[in-house]
């Protein structure tokens, strides 16, 4: 039920922003990990060129699983150092969930 899911707004601000292709590719070799966690049912990660940040929006299906998430070592060791940075964040409730097309594959992911 979308009233049990939560929203993780995910922003990074690296001293400087890696190439739009380099991203691509740290997002790609992500997608193995992301594709087994079932706590997360949506992922979309953003780039914003303009002010040198990028990050991700989540969809948990529950509150327990985005703290699972945000206290597990992954969130708070491996992400900043992958990364190089520590990211801001933010939870919030999710309203409704559209989609067109349902991803499979990282390489079919990036919309051009």
């Amino acid at each position: 039920m979308a009233h049990q899911k939560k929203a993780l707004f995910v922003i990074f601000k690296p001293n400087k922003l890696p190439k739009q292709q380099e991203l691509r590719e740290q997002f790609s070799s992500s997608y193995p990990f992301f594709k087994e966690m079932e706590a997360v049912e949506y992922k979309c990660w953003w780039i914003s060129e303009e002010k040198g940040q990028w990050g991700a929006l989540y969809v948990f299906r529950s509150q327990k699983e985005l703290e699972d998430y945000l206290t597990s070592d992954r969130w708070l060791k491996a992400i900043p150092e992958k990364y190089g940075c520590t990211p801001t964040w933010e939870v919030m409730d999710v309203g409704m969930i559209l989609s067109k097309t349902i991803i499979t594959q990282a390489h079919e992911s990036w919309i051009i």
